[in-house]
């Protein structure tokens, strides 16, 4: 009897563990966006012609796995939260600084602005990765390219 009990204890004790574990659904999707990310091109909405990278420029991101981002363009910097649902990747929060900047950073920050949903204070963004390219969506028809440097 009293092994059976103990049987028992440790049978549920490891279905509670493995709840516990395979309770980390959004974990994969995170880790595809975790990490360093360089903009590589922009193309805002209505607009067949985007904005490539010139040599000498970064605008890079990092995502941090606490839901926190940060960023630099070559003049100012830039940070916030962000939440991934499904392959929505949402800035729940962002602050940058306000030096006049590039072209090239103008064009990431109007795609920014275009990306924030009307009557809110975020942005969203429909998201994939394919091996080193994160792939953001936005508005109609906007889009920006990151690759992992």
């Amino acid at each position: 009897m009293f092994g059976k009990r103990i049987v028992l204890v440790c049978a549920l004790a490891s279905i509670i563990l493995l709840g516990v574990r395979c309770d980390d659904s959004d974990d994969s999707q995170n880790n595809a966006v975790t990490g360093n990310w360089r903009v590589m091109s922009v193309i805002l909405s209505g607009q067949s012609i985007g904005f490539q990278t010139p040599d000498a420029e970064v605008i890079s991101i990092v995502f941090e796995s606490s839901g926190d981002y940060s960023g630099t363009t070559t003049a100012n910097t830039f940070g916030g939260n962000y939440e991934l649902t499904g392959s929505t990747l949402t800035l729940t929060s962002f602050t940058t600084t306000e030096v006049a900047d590039t072209p090239f950073a103008g064009a990431f920050y109007n795609a920014i602005s275009e990306a924030i949903v009307p009557n809110t204070t975020y942005a969203e963004f429909d998201f994939s990765v394919a091996a080193d390219t994160l792939m953001l969506g936005f508005a109609d028809s906007g889009t920006m390219r990151l690759q992992r440097p």
